[in-house]
């Protein structure tokens, strides 16, 4: 109950016409009581009485439904309780009035300020609990795909510690890719921010050997995590046995915008050239499934893989 009549106090009043009757219909109210207690306690001073009334008003109708029961009680206040005339009534009816409306506005002015504070304080839990909620989901996910990528990653190893290192460095992608989304408060990140910061540990010493070109575009965080384990598990393959494992060797990423029966689709391309012919080695391992399946996912994804003679290829497209 406590917590309802909070919610209701800080929440902001309707329309301006409904906070005008609010206000009206409690200085009706308190007029009528203060008509019916007339037998018992007289007609006199009856501005300190409404006090009340304005209160309530503006503590569930805001300053407006305040103000118009202030402007009622003081005209209703001087035509119903205040009949007699005569100097010396006169200066008690100014009196009464300037004290009402004064006392009254410092009232409305109070109350306006502890409303605000507490919608900041409400809208400040509810931010809190989204955001508890947004963070079990993302750790739920994050730890789904740690642990995808520890049963791939050891799943039939023939080398343990060469495994840990895989493991290891497939952890440090995810880490990276989550500090660029943190940096991004959790929203939308451009895909060249995010390939320098995944490919970093990888960019070899020699200028131009690593590129990367594209129009500035953006990614969703669901997409972040996937494409930055692509750009690292393509990097590290290419450190140990593509183009950058030679010293002539070069990596070109690029991407682009493509616009298809209006739909926005996001295109990229990995190309090695300069480095050792690629073996006719296993195909079927984590990595090259993690850059087959990751962006599954994506709406409309397609990947596609191949290693021709001048080194290997990696292209993907999916809708934005």
């Amino acid at each position: 109950m406590t917590d309802f009549l909070v919610r209701r106090i800080a929440r902001r009043p309707r329309g301006a016409a409904a906070r005008i009757a609010l206000g009206l219909a409690l200085a009706v109210l308190a007029l009528a009581i203060r008509l019916a207690l007339a037998p018992w306690i007289g007609l006199g001073a009856p501005f300190a009485a409404f006090i009340l009334a304005v209160l309530a008003a503006t503590v569930f109708g805001g300053a407006v439904a305040g103000a118009a029961s202030v402007a009622l009680l003081s005209v209703g206040g001087v035509i119903l309780l205040e009949p007699h005339a005569g100097p010396v009534a006169a200066r008690r009816l100014a009196l009464g009035v300037g004290f009402f409306l004064a006392s009254s506005g410092f009232v409305i002015w109070i109350v306006s300020l502890l409303r605000s504070a507490l919608a900041r304080e409400m809208a400040a839990r509810d931010a809190e609990r989204l955001l508890k909620l947004e963070l079990h989901h993302r750790v739920k996910n994050t730890l789904a795909v740690v642990q995808s990528l520890a049963d791939q990653t050891f799943r039939g190893a023939s080398d343990p510690e060469a495994a840990r290192r895989d493991f290891a460095a497939r952890l440090q992608a995810l880490a990276e890719a989550h500090d660029v989304l943190v940096a991004a408060g959790w929203g939308e990140v451009t895909l060249q921010g995010l390939a320098e910061r995944a490919l970093a540990p990888f960019r070899p010493a020699g200028a131009g050997r690593l590129v990367l070109e594209g129009t500035p575009v953006t990614v969703a965080p669901e997409t972040a995590v996937p494409l930055t384990l692509c750009l690292h598990e393509l990097a590290t393959n290419a450190t140990k046995h593509g183009a950058l494992s030679a010293a002539g060797g070069e990596v070109r990423l690029t991407w682009r915008v493509e616009d298809t029966d209006g739909r926005r689709r996001l295109a990229l391309d990995w190309r090695e050239r300069g480095g050792p012919r690629p073996a006719p080695a296993d195909r079927k391992g984590f990595g090259i499934r993690l850059l087959k399946r990751a962006l599954a996912s994506e709406a409309n994804a397609e990947t596609k893989l191949s290693f021709p003679a001048e080194g290997a290829r990696w292209t993907a497209t999916f809708d934005l």
